[in-house]
């Protein structure tokens, strides 16, 4: 009955406005839809000023006596009904996509947490320093990478636009906002880590994956939201390494600087790459990694910090376990200092490490950057079959540069 009554208004409507000589100007309302357009007519005459609102749009003149189609009372029934035609738009298919594409905030479904953050020590999670402007090619300082590598910005690396976590204002970054791989079904081959000693040296062999088997369901390829961000296709794999280290390193007259790729090996099996990726920018705050610390390069699965659960043993007074040799043959303890309280930069040198007791000299794992080591304190051991030396990231990653 209601599509009825409306059938009829608008013939009403339609005939009055279609007589005469010209067709009149239509109705004018404060905000009233246009009349139907006709095929192009005689000019219509002027129409009066409507009793409400401003002037109202001057309709085109059908032809004199002349009814409106079928199809434009459809259309005009149509306009009444409010539901108007549906056509083919690509507005549908742009709103398809945007409803998929990853809001601010919405990778904190990947989001991990950390004891180090909860333990009221050490620096704050949410307020990280970011690393990037903490790059020297130039000599050693407190809290740096001593990079033997310039910057380069144009090298692969993540989607600047989408590291929601970090602040390039305040130059911070927030640990347990950033998204991480989680564990999946990715399963590679056992990890391999054995040490021989001898009268001087001591021998690490490894196969680059990990020994405890935790490692994140790569290829990151199978999870959209992270591949926005960073755009790694790698793929873990075993990959043979061998290093030789003195048991007695002694400390250089001078620093060295630190190279990419490999710059030292921890107990699971797992090579350490310095802070830095392959454009020179804060690795772990730039980067995608699994939930277990690790990400591959090309095939090259490698730690850029020490992860957490790696610190699993506890010497006397509190102070960390050894989790790790840097290649100038220094080990690497864990977290935690004398009394078992967590290292932060202001405890350790310019290299990142210190002098304790019996254990001589060693660097320590921090959650601040440079992470691992700033500088070698000793001459580095020379690497071989440990994956790509100048490159960070595998190369065929898209590169999505500064926007």
């Amino acid at each position: 009955m209601q599509i009825l009554f409306l059938l009829m208004a608008t013939l009403f409507i339609a005939v009055t406005s279609c007589t005469g000589s010209s067709g009149p100007q239509g109705l004018s309302g404060s905000k009233g839809p246009s009349g139907v357009t006709g095929p192009q007519g005689v000019q219509g005459v002027d129409g009066q000023q409507g009793s409400r609102g401003p002037q109202g749009i001057q309709g085109e003149a059908g032809p004199v006596g002349q009814s409106p189609s079928e199809a434009e009372l459809s259309m005009l029934i149509n306009k009444l009904i409010g539901g108007g035609p549906q056509t083919p738009s690509s507005n549908a298919t742009s709103e398809s996509v945007e409803s998929n594409t990853v809001s601010p905030g919405g990778e904190s479904q990947f989001a991990i947490t950390s004891a180090l953050c909860g333990n009221n020590q050490g620096p704050d999670c949410t307020k990280l320093r970011l690393g990037d402007n903490y790059h020297t090619t130039s000599a050693p300082q407190k809290g740096y990478l001593y990079s033997c590598d310039e910057k380069n910005p144009n090298a692969p690396g993540s989607t600047i636009a989408k590291l929601t976590w970090i602040s390039f204002v305040d130059n911070v970054w927030d640990f347990l906002k950033k998204p991480w791989l989680p564990e999946g079904t990715f399963s590679p081959e056992s990890g391999i880590y054995t040490e021989t000693l001898s009268i001087k040296d001591r021998q690490i062999n490894v196969n680059n994956l990990p020994v405890d088997g935790k490692i994140g369901d790569w290829p990151m390829t199978n999870y959209p939201a992270l591949t926005e961000i960073d755009r790694n296709p790698g793929i873990p794999s075993a990959s043979n390494s061998s290093f030789t280290y003195t048991l007695r390193p002694s400390e250089a007259p001078s620093p060295t600087c630190v190279s990419l790729g490999t710059i030292g090996v921890t107990k699971n099996g797992v090579v350490i790459f310095n802070a830095a990726d392959g454009r020179g920018n804060d690795a772990i705050a730039h980067e995608i990694v699994d939930i277990f610390g690790g990400h591959p390069a090309r095939t090259n699965y490698h730690y850029h910090f020490i992860p957490e659960r790696l610190d699993n043993e506890t010497l006397e007074g509190g102070h960390s376990g050894l989790v790790g040799y840097i290649n100038d043959g220094f080990p690497i303890y864990g977290y935690k200092g004398e009394g078992g309280v967590e290292m932060s930069n202001d405890d350790l040198d310019l290299c990142h490490g210190h002098h304790h007791g019996g254990l001589g000299y060693h660097y320590h794992a921090t959650l601040e950057y440079p992470y691992t080591v700033g500088c070698y304190k000793a001459t580095p051991i020379a690497t071989r079959n440990v994956g790509p030396q100048n490159q960070q990231g595998p190369p065929d990653r898209g590169s999505s540069g500064r926007r």
